[in-house]
């Protein structure tokens, strides 16, 4: 080894330099071989384990990926499989089978168009507490639809009407108070205005709604809201129209009239007016066959009048004619341009012909139908106003002349103005050409409309 001092060549392990006499450390009598190999120690991985080490992190990095990608895959294959297998069930009507499906498809992905159906299904089963715990759990990814807000609605009221029928109102209102909050719509707030009450509601017009919130009595008032009659509407089990009597509450007679055997594809209207010292009334039934009127009967105290319908298409599914026959033996009949949103029709009863111009709006709805004779009289026109969702905010009907007509009151003339709540129509008003009120109307949720006719 050499001395640290003066470089002097000594032993290895020498504790004094033989040459310059100074005495040596432990630190500096290291072999010069172990030094060397102390500098050569390095501070980092050699660049080929760096290398190694990170093709090894890349290719378990990649076979990760790939393995989660799979798996994502996998299931979003099997749960599109499990919605498309449990939609066709719904549209079959397999309800029970959907369940079995959407259930699958729910839980692992589809969450809102899976729930709505699942919820469906539930519904159709009435396993409407199954249906409302599905509603729950979508209820942000739905707060946009009303349509679905709607159904959401109607499950919540069928198990408030559960509850009701144990008499448990407690559990009802918590129900109730959920479906007004979806829908806004004040048939609901009737319920529960009633229950808070006891089991009736008046409202300010003298109205009486029951548990169900539909009308139990219903006034007919006059502009200054003054009564002139009411009527008591008596229900069936299934809270349709078993029958009515009006009367004034100035005096003791009273008509009593029924109605009909209800079905749900037919639209009903209970019409009542004075009529001396008591009251008349009709009830029109009309029959539904996918949206199209296959039969109209009205009934009134002295006679019985039938109107049924049958259409004829072409291959493309458009109307090309009309054949309308009443009970009396009249025959109608209208032919109509092969096209959609025709502008015009031919109508021929008996020895008279007439021709019907239509005009639409922009969504293809009727805006006014103006029906002459020889082109020359009107004998008809109808004139309607649409709200924004579609629905018929004022009809206005003029008539003069135009036979085969269903009977009603004051038919010549009639604005008809119908007010809505969550889309439901709930009360309308006729005036006369003078704006004079000449009627009132409610409509009873599940039965239809109850027009209240003053006198003339």
């Amino acid at each position: 080894m050499k001395c640290p001092y003066c470089n002097a060549e000594i032993e290895d392990g020498a504790k004094f330099c033989t040459n310059c006499g100074k005495a040596l450390t432990s630190s500096e009598t290291v072999p010069e071989t172990a030094e060397a190999d102390t500098e050569k120690l390095p501070d980092e991985p050699p660049k080929k384990q760096m290398e190694k080490l990170i093709r090894i992190l890349v290719i378990a990095a990649a076979v990760l990926v790939t393995a989660a990608l799979g798996i994502t895959l996998g299931v979003s294959s099997f749960v599109n499989r499990q919605y498309k297998a449990g939609q066709e069930a719904y549209e079959a009507g397999d309800y029970e089978t959907s369940i079995e499906h959407l259930k699958n498809s729910f839980r692992f992905g589809k969450k809102e168009d899976s729930g709505i159906l699942l919820a469906d299904s539930y519904a159709k089963l009435g396993r409407f507490e199954e249906s409302y715990q599905v509603y729950t759990k979508i209820e942000d990814l739905i707060s946009s639809k009303e349509d679905i807000k709607a159904r959401y609605g109607d499950v919540c009221g069928q198990i408030a009407y559960s509850y009701l029928s144990t008499n448990d109102t407690e559990g009802a209102m918590v129900y109730l108070q959920k479906q007004y909050e979806l829908t806004q719509d004040e048939t609901i707030n009737n319920r529960i205005k009633a229950i808070q009450n006891g089991g009736t509601y008046a409202d300010e017009t003298g109205n009486i709604y029951n548990l169900d919130g539909k009308i139990e009595t219903a006034v007919c008032a006059d502009e200054k809201g003054n009564e002139i009659y009411r009527a008591d509407l008596v229900y069936d089990h299934n809270g349709n129209w078993k029958f009515a009597k009006a009367y004034s509450s100035a005096g003791t007679k009273r008509s009593v009239f029924g109605t009909f055997e209800w079905n749900p594809d037919t639209e009903y209207e209970l019409t009542v007016y004075p009529s001396g010292d008591s009251w008349s009334w009709i009830a029109r039934g009309t029959e539904k066959e996918n949206d199209e009127i296959r039969k109209i009967t009205a009934l009134s105290e002295v006679s019985k009048q039938i109107m049924s319908f049958s259409r004829t298409y072409n291959s493309e599914g458009f109307v090309t004619k009309e054949t309308i026959e009443t009970g009396s033996g009249d025959i109608a009949e209208i032919e109509w341009p092969a096209e959609e949103n025709p502008e015009h029709a031919v109508l021929t009863i008996g020895d008279e012909t007439y021709i019907a111009g239509l005009t639409y709006n922009s969504a293809g709805q009727i805006e006014t139908l103006n029906i002459t004779r020889n082109f020359l009289q009107t004998v008809m026109r109808i004139t309607n106003e649409y709200n924004d969702d579609g629905t018929v905010k004022e009809t206005v009907t003029k008539i003069s002349g135009m036979p085969l007509v269903p009977w009603m009151p004051h038919l010549n003339y009639r604005r008809t103005i119908t007010s809505y709540s969550a889309h439901r129509p709930v009360t309308r008003t006729v005036l006369d050409e003078n704006g004079k009120l000449i009627a009132r109307g409610y409509y009873i949720s599940g039965c239809g409309w109850l027009m209240m006719y003053l006198p003339d």
